[in-house]
């Protein structure tokens, strides 16, 4: 499907910005400074890329107001000034977004639906999705093809579950939530004790649930364990990456975000507003305070004061952690040097 065309002043007047340059230019598309052709729209998030706005080739961008932009011809290209560039690219790509596989509004006849479940008004199920019993299915819930949902299950009203989402039994999913494919919600979590004689491994059964609060997203291929005995828990608004692994009674607060590969163990507490780069591991029972940060490639094994940034394995600090990199890099000059001083 084509773009929507619109035009500098249109799009100025969606994002509430002041335009320096003619309003009539066109716009058919978005793209990155470097990969813009004539008639596209770009970004400039912050001074470094507005350097580079003299050599693209894109027809209007977008840069915050009171950033200097070398090079700008105004009679043939255009400036859109706002306070915020993310947010504006954040409603520019919702202007331009695409359209996407969802089944019609109504009940595939492949689909295979409990008669005690409850499916709310406006729902679009597609073909061999399995709803169990008892289970609630809110008003404009999105259920794509391949999707399980166990007995007990409440999806709240607005929710999407794209292709392969598994949701077992018991567990909750707020409104207006996003889970993409083969997200797995409410499997047992990896709990085991050796047997009395040691001849193997004793199964841990998992009786709580996962609850998953409203407008939270989560990433393909992403996994939520059950609680051992009550929740696991997922605040309001958080967003999570692809391939990220959930354990049994963690605790994560609201508008959080985890990158691709975290690991949380059993048990973690994460306050909210949280953010998390990617291949994060965090070891059981830990606790991250509201507004905390963590590198890449951490390996979290004690509490996290709030409000802190961290890095590393073991993480610490991460102002002391990128101390400790600078002196192991001049570590084998300060070696030579010794050895010299030795000799000598």
């Amino acid at each position: 499907m084509s773009n929507p065309t619109h035009t500098a002043f249109s799009i100025a007047k969606e994002i509430q910005a002041t335009i320096e340059g003619p309003g009539d230019l066109a716009c058919t598309g978005i793209a990155s400074l470097s990969g813009a052709r004539e008639g596209d729209l770009t970004f400039m998030v912050n001074p470094k890329y507005a350097k580079r706005w003299s050599t693209s080739s894109a027809t209007i961008g977008i840069v915050q107001r009171g950033v200097l932009v070398e090079g700008h011809d105004d009679s043939t290209r255009a400036l859109l000034r706002v306070d915020n560039p993310e947010l504006a690219m954040a409603t520019c790509l919702e202007l331009f977004k695409t359209h996407r596989d969802i089944p019609e509004v109504g009940i595939h006849p492949s689909a295979i639906i409990d008669p005690s479940a409850t499916i709310g008004h406006g729902v679009r199920i597609g073909s061999g999705v399995v709803v169990g019993a008892d289970a609630i299915v809110g008003d404009n819930v999105s259920l794509l093809p391949h999707v399980f949902i166990g007995h007990d299950v409440t999806i709240g009203s607005g929710s999407e579950l794209r292709s392969g989402v598994s949701v077992e039994h018991d567990c909750v999913v707020g409104t207006n939530c996003i889970l993409y494919a083969n997200v797995s919600i409410g499997t047992d979590g990896f709990g085991y004790c050796p047997a009395a004689d040691m001849s193997g491994l004793v199964k841990l059964e998992h009786i709580g649930n996962v609850v998953i609060g409203d407008n939270v997203e989560i990433g393909s291929n992403s996994c939520v364990d059950r609680g051992k005995f009550a929740s696991t828990s997922i605040g309001n608004g958080t967003k999570i990456d692809n391939l990220v692994q959930i354990g049994h009674n963690v605790s994560i607060g609201e508008n959080c975000v985890f990158a691709s590969g975290t690991g949380l163990g059993g048990s973690v507490q994460i306050g909210n507003w949280v953010q998390i780069a990617a291949q994060v591991g965090i070891a059981p029972h830990c606790k991250v305070g509201n507004g905390a940060k963590i590198g890449a490639k951490s390996g979290v094994m004690n509490d996290i004061p709030a409000g802190e940034a961290w890095l590393g394995v073991p993480a610490c600090k991460m102002k002391d952690m990128l101390r400790q990199w600078v002196t192991t890099r001049k570590m084998p000059k300060i070696l030579a040097q010794f050895g010299k001083s030795e000799k000598q």
